[in-house]
């Protein structure tokens, strides 16, 4: 038996009391507000959010200027902000890297906690909904209770983005409010 199989094992053995509804639907629910706390405390100490605040303000001050400038037809002054252009993508590109840095450091021990629980669970049902999402809860209906049957991938991007969003506000990272 081979390290990540014995890894698995155990995993599975661990992962066991949370098989079923209820407790796969609170289990991901949990990890998915272990893991977003995780990242939005990471980009709170790691993101300089007044800094970003900041270039938001003159990247969309800039366009502002840019969209008047071609409404108005005047070739002076939509040169005159054309040649401000490169410094714009330059704050842009940077503003991107602070916040994509954070997503680095955690993608691969993420990726394997996403890669074990959906081994674990596959596509049996981890929790059930009244209704339909298309592209995301499109799966069997549970006939006894007229409800849609949600699997691990779908009932883990529901939670995360449920959690994530209030969160990033309660921090104070989300440099669009």
């Amino acid at each position: 038996m081979s390290v990540f199989d014995t890894f698995m094992k155990l995993m599975e053995s661990l992962l066991q009391p949370y098989a079923s509804i209820p407790n796969s639907t609170l289990f991901i629910l949990t990890v998915a507000t272990v893991l977003s706390l995780i990242t939005t405390a990471a980009n709170r100490l790691m993101v300089d959010v007044k800094r970003i605040k900041s270039v938001m303000r003159e990247v969309n001050a800039w366009r502002q200027q840019l969209e008047k400038a071609r409404k108005s037809n005047n070739k002076q002054e939509l040169a005159r902000v054309m040649k401000k252009q490169q410094a714009i993508m330059k704050l842009q590109s940077s503003v991107m890297w602070d916040r994509m840095k954070v997503s680095f450091i955690f993608l691969l021990p993420f990726w394997i906690i996403f890669m074990v629980l959906s081994r674990f669970y596959g596509t049996s049902p981890v929790a059930f909904t009244p209704f339909t999402i298309p592209f995301l809860l499109t799966g069997r209906t549970d006939s006894q209770l007229g409800a849609t049957v949600v699997p691990f991938y779908s009932w883990y991007i529901i939670s995360s983005f449920a959690v994530s969003l209030p969160l990033s506000r309660l921090f104070g990272i989300n440099p669009e409010d």
